[in-house]
């Protein structure tokens, strides 16, 4: 009924018509052996030749970027810019000598395995033959086994290849003390340039991200930028002499308190072994900031606390100091209502204060919050040291 849409009568006939020869494509197209068949994700140049449905392009050099885009694939209407048809084949063109992997490194890669992550120009094998994973399409390089898929966009193949890859030397840690350096410790107040290892593999801190050292295992991370990987190590570094806090006074500073101001150059230690010095810049303001900011814990206590070293036990006890060698006795005690100037010394708790003698001095007054001995009298006050008795009198005025 609906003929007249697809079909033209030319008239009637009788019989049949005379026999002729199949059809056969000119013999001046036909170029023997088939190139590669086209690839969307193919890196052409101009002059490559490519196999499409039989048919046979050549990239033309003066649009050869467009070779490379599938938006131009041979074939298409608008891959005429990029593609010129030159003819068709049949077969496969005359192989060449089989390549390898590597010419200083004749053997095969390692095997493909499915469910593996691999990456743009990643190489695998399969038996004897060679793969290599396309960037364009990587994703699904994990997914598909190479050789399994007609015209694949993930793997391409490369070419035949020949027993293994010849293993190369190991790497060493340092020529010079070929060991590994100590093992990752989280938490540990790593800085740029401080290697670690993990295992036999060697890591070094990143400068520029050095406050994430602390709290990632290297390795653990793809791609991450706190450390990077050195290569292996084997044995372990030389010793050295153990660092201490001071030469003249060995042992730890008092241990870390949230509960206490600190201030620039205040020193501490954390777990009875780490001692670290509160920055005597304007960053001294975050050793008081919380969690985040604690000595050798916090996420960012390299922005607060300066790493001195390692210290054992604690530091030697000095000789207790007096208010003042001419006046050893005590000063009066002091009180919430008297009214105090820079270099007044007061009296609370057996120790002896003295009123701040620059604008701090202004604290001195500010009430029971900043009285001396309380949780913010180092704001306004500066505590000396303890006293005996009481200071010597002085004549009376005339």
């Amino acid at each position: 009924e609906n003929g007249e849409l697809g079909w033209v009568a030319l008239g009637w006939c009788e019989g049949s018509t005379a026999h002729t020869a199949s059809p056969t494509r000119p013999a001046e197209e036909f170029l023997g052996g088939c190139p590669e068949i086209y690839r969307a994700s193919g890196d052409y140049g101009g002059g490559d030749k490519v196999t499409k449905e039989s048919k046979v392009y050549r990239c033309r050099a003066d649009n050869a970027a467009y070779c490379k885009e599938a938006a131009f694939a041979p074939g298409t209407v608008a891959g005429s810019l990029a593609w010129t048809e030159v003819g068709w084949c049949d077969g496969s063109l005359a192989p060449t000598a089989s390549p390898t992997f590597d010419a200083d490194a004749m053997g095969c890669p390692d095997e493909y395995v499915p469910g593996a992550e691999y990456a743009g120009g990643e190489k695998v094998a399969v038996g004897n033959l060679l793969y290599e994973c396309t960037a364009e399409f990587a994703a699904f390089c994990p997914l598909r086994t190479p050789g399994e898929v007609p015209e694949d966009e993930a793997w391409v193949s490369v070419g035949p290849c020949t027993g293994t890859i010849a293993p190369t030397a190991g790497p060493t840690f340092d020529p010079d003390a070929p060991g590994c350096p100590p093992e990752f410790v989280a938490g540990t107040p790593y800085g740029g340039g401080d290697k670690v290892a993990v295992g036999t593999i060697v890591y070094e801190c990143s400068a520029a991200a050095s406050a994430h050292c602390p709290h990632r295992t290297p390795g653990e991370l793809a791609d991450d930028d706190a450390w990077t990987e050195v290569g292996p190590c084997t044995g372990t570094v030389g010793p050295t002499s153990s660092p201490t806090f001071d030469p003249d006074t060995p042992g730890c500073p008092d241990p870390y308190s949230p509960a206490i101001a600190y201030g620039k150059g205040d020193k501490v230690a954390v777990d009875g072994s780490r001692a670290y010095m509160c920055k005597r810049d304007d960053d001294a303001a975050f050793c008081n900031a919380g969690p985040r900011y604690a000595p050798g814990t916090g996420l960012y206590s390299d922005v607060a606390w300066v790493w001195l070293g390692s210290c054992v036990g604690t530091l030697a006890p000095t000789a207790a100091p007096t208010v003042d060698l001419e006046a050893p006795g005590c000063p009066e005690e002091y009180s919430s209502a008297a009214k105090y100037e820079g270099g007044d010394k007061v009296l609370v708790g057996g120790l002896v204060y003295v009123c701040k003698w620059d604008e701090y001095g202004a604290y001195c007054n500010a009430g029971p919050m900043f009285a001396p001995g309380g949780d913010n009298s180092d704001l306004g006050w500066i505590k000396m040291g303890s006293c005996r008795g009481s200071l010597a009198p002085v004549a009376s005025p005339l």
